[in-house]
């Protein structure tokens, strides 16, 4: 085979799973012998089928982290599906998933149960927090630690430090050296100084 062209797989539609997977194999079609070519299929495939697992483990962990993680009236409902058999796709994957679209668009409440994050025992559920940042008070371990990773408690967080730091500046600023201080006071202050020629006259 003639040496593949290189591609830049970082912008556009060539960053999708399964044009760099292929690419090998689509360059050299009708270049190379049926054996390699082949070979370059199956390489490809199984390239694919690795990218695929990584993906959808990133996937799982973003959805546990941004929404079984963080419950509140804000965050959806998750539904797990069972996907472990091929053979029984519809009746476990997409008729399921079918009924619970179906019952959000008909704005009934689906018979599946969404899935939730196990308490651990030492959470507790009903415990007072009060963030004097965001002027909120937050019941909740779990609901606690969502809300401290929250954007808008770390913008509130951000903009008190911002606010602290203009403080400690505007002080040192204004504060005088104690070699100054102690040269004004022997030398006394404008005030003084008149009132003394005035007295003196």
């Amino acid at each position: 085979c003639s040496p593949v062209p290189s591609q830049d797989y970082q912008h556009g539609i060539f960053q999708s799973i399964g044009f760099k997977e292929f690419h090998e194999y689509l360059v050299t079609e009708g270049k190379c012998t049926p054996e390699t070519s082949n070979q370059l299929l199956k390489k490809g495939i199984e390239s694919l089928k690795q990218v695929t697992k990584r993906y959808a483990r990133k996937q799982n962990r973003w959805v546990k982290n941004r929404f079984l993680s963080r419950p509140g009236p804000s965050v959806p409902p998750v539904y797990g599906l069972d996907v472990s058999d091929v053979s029984k796709w519809e009746e476990s994957v997409l008729e399921p998933a079918l009924e619970i679209v179906q019952s959000f668009v008909q704005g009934h409440k689906p018979a599946a149960a969404p899935v939730k994050m196990p308490c651990s025992e030492t959470e507790n559920k009903r415990s007072y927090h009060m963030c004097d940042l965001c002027d909120r008070i937050i019941i909740g371990d779990r609901e606690w630690a969502a809300h401290i990773k929250s954007k808008s408690h770390l913008h509130q967080l951000k903009k008190r430090r911002r606010l602290d730091l203009d403080a400690v500046a505007t002080m040192e600023s204004q504060s005088v050296s104690p070699d100054r201080d102690k040269e004004l006071k022997e030398k006394g202050s404008p005030g003084q100084n008149e009132k003394e020629l005035k007295s003196g006259v």
